[in-house]
């Protein structure tokens, strides 16, 4: 967890949308988070985006738009799935390297929001069935 994260990606693509005379500013935070970042809640985006428009008075007017706000993981794969999104082409794992590790949290989240979305998940873990023990300690 990098605390603030969204609010520091947040200034820098804001930035750099107003050096390229751009109209629109997207995050991809969604309901799932909101317990645990306070970075990705609705009243953090709404409040962001007043502070933009006060620091970017007189010279750019950039909308931030946070489509998966109220939505869980599961919603989002739903919707990708809608428009073929080729998720193989994804990224989620925070450890990075050449296959996602099946391990970390959002490689579990990643896991788990394919099944419940009822949707066969293309990602090449490491560990593949990690995340059933991890959702199992969790609910025990």
């Amino acid at each position: 967890m990098v605390p603030n994260r969204n609010a520091i990606m947040l200034a820098i693509a804001f930035g750099v949308a107003a050096a390229q005379k751009a109209d629109a500013v997207a995050t991809a935070v969604h309901g799932g988070d909101h317990f645990i970042y306070p970075d990705c809640r609705p009243a953090f985006i709404d409040t962001f985006q007043t502070m933009q428009n006060h620091a970017l008075a007189g010279y750019a007017d950039i909308r931030l738009y946070a489509p998966y706000m109220n939505m869980s993981k599961a919603d989002i794969v739903r919707e990708g799935a809608k428009y073929a999104t080729r998720f193989e082409a994804t990224w989620s794992c925070y450890k990075g390297g050449a296959r996602h590790c099946g391990r970390c949290g959002t490689c579990v989240e990643r896991r788990e929001a394919f099944d419940l979305a009822a949707i066969a998940d293309p990602t090449d873990y490491e560990d593949a069935d990690f995340w059933l023990h991890a959702v199992q300690t969790r609910s025990a």
